[in-house]
């Protein structure tokens, strides 16, 4: 019966340690421990939740000694914070397609030179009558996460630009060589699809935000044009992310910041690729600069976009590309045209991840009108970390023209 079939179980992993072991079908193992705990501190991720599964094998030939394996799986489900967007936004089935045709394709397109790799491997995926995703454990290749979860140093910014520059190149010639990405990429989370269901929770957060610039007399010229978002923030976000095909558009991880980035001492791979979507290369770049690199870009802004396009143009070069490469002042235009990007992440991830904000229960309570919420919002916006960081980026951020009123 089918409710009776589960994944927690260890005749779900036999083809996985299988597929894992790269072993024959005369070869016999057994499963003599089988644990499910979770991945990290929390088992509950963002619109999923993710364990860490261990299994001890025994190998049929008894002179092979016992293997100890682990697999992350992540699971679909409408517990976890956003998983009411899951069938929204198809995020299983977008990321079920990038592990299993996309990410293999953009990584076989590097042959020259050394390997390149973009995500951990996928060994198995169902989607009925439960939805899951069994990875590779990269823990088991020493790759691991950074401990702060924001404000990145300059070393790591930058090699996670050079792999996410690679990403882009990959994607492009990927789509001049087979067509078209599917619909499942055609929009990430803020789209005119997804306005209603996530205004509630960011154009409050945003209001929050501008109202503790006013509370500080933000100067003026810094203030008006932020204050005119108010309320239509994300719509000016999808109009900032409608694709012109005259521009340089790639296929954008759609969420990289720290938690989703796990480094080994010589290499670094990207995780989630719930939020994949197809559109200006801006949508990463300054996704990533506001939520992983807040601190450099006060004083690198322009360094790092210009190492950004320096191995973006090395990496088409190697791969080919026939076209012409686009020009740094184009593509230093088109992030400024779609600087009011950084104002979702910037009112709303750094600042509950600066305050540390980690349970679904708080996530919850930030938008609520109770007392709890207004005082968990004044200990966010009021943060003095958070605080000092903003007060010294958004008057750089206009100085650099990423937010002209103009562009918003």
């Amino acid at each position: 019966m089918a409710h009776d079939i589960s994944w927690k179980s260890e005749s779900f992993f036999k083809d996985v340690v299988a597929r894992d072991l790269t072993l024959e079908g005369c070869d016999s193992f057994t499963i003599a421990r089988f644990n499910i705990g979770k991945a990290n501190e929390k088992t509950a991720g963002y619109m999923s939740f993710i364990y860490r599964v261990s299994i001890e094998v025994q190998h049929g030939n008894k002179d092979q000694p016992p293997a100890a394996l682990t697999y992350i799986v992540k699971e679909k489900t409408d517990q976890a914070f956003g998983g009411d967007l899951c069938d929204i936004l198809a995020v299983f089935p977008k990321e079920i397609e990038m592990y299993e045709k996309i990410l293999p394709a953009f990584e076989r397109l590097f042959v020259d030179g050394e390997p390149v790799r973009f995500g951990p491997k996928m060994f198995k995926s169902i989607s009925a009558p439960f939805t899951v995703i069994v990875m590779e454990d990269l823990n088991r290749s020493q790759y691991r996460m950074r401990e702060k979860s924001f404000g990145l140093p300059m070393a790591d910014v930058k090699n996670i630009l050079r792999k996410l520059a690679q990403f882009h190149a990959a994607s492009v010639v990927y789509r001049d060589t087979n067509g078209a990405y599917s619909d499942l990429f055609s929009e990430g989370v803020i789209s005119e699809r997804t306005v209603d269901a996530l205004g509630r929770h960011y154009e409050f957060l945003y209001s929050a935000f501008v109202q503790s610039l006013q509370e500080r007399n933000l100067p003026k010229k810094y203030l008006e044009p932020l204050i005119a978002l108010d309320k239509r923030l994300l719509k000016a976000c999808c109009k900032a992310q409608v694709v012109d095909a005259s521009e340089f558009n790639v296929l954008n991880h759609g969420d990289v910041w720290p938690n989703n980035v796990m480094f080994a001492p010589d290499d670094l791979l990207f995780l989630d690729f719930q939020t994949t979507s197809y559109g200006s290369f801006a949508v990463d770049i300054l996704y990533f600069f506001i939520t992983s690199a807040t601190e450099v870009i006060c004083d690198s802004f322009e360094e790092l976009v210009q190492f950004y396009y320096q191995h973006l143009a090395s990496a088409l070069q190697q791969l080919r590309y026939e076209k012409p490469i686009p020009l740094y002042t184009e593509l230093l235009q088109q992030l400024k045209r779609r600087g009011v990007l950084m104002l979702p992440p910037l009112s709303e991830a750094v600042a509950i991840t600066m305050t540390g904000l980690t349970e679904v229960s708080q996530m919850e309570m930030i938008t609520s009108d109770q007392p709890e919420g207004v005082e968990l919002r004044a200990l966010v916006y009021n943060n003095p970390s958070y605080v000092s960081l903003v007060d010294r980026l958004i008057p750089k951020l206009f100085e650099l023209g990423f937010l002209d009123g103009s562009n918003m």
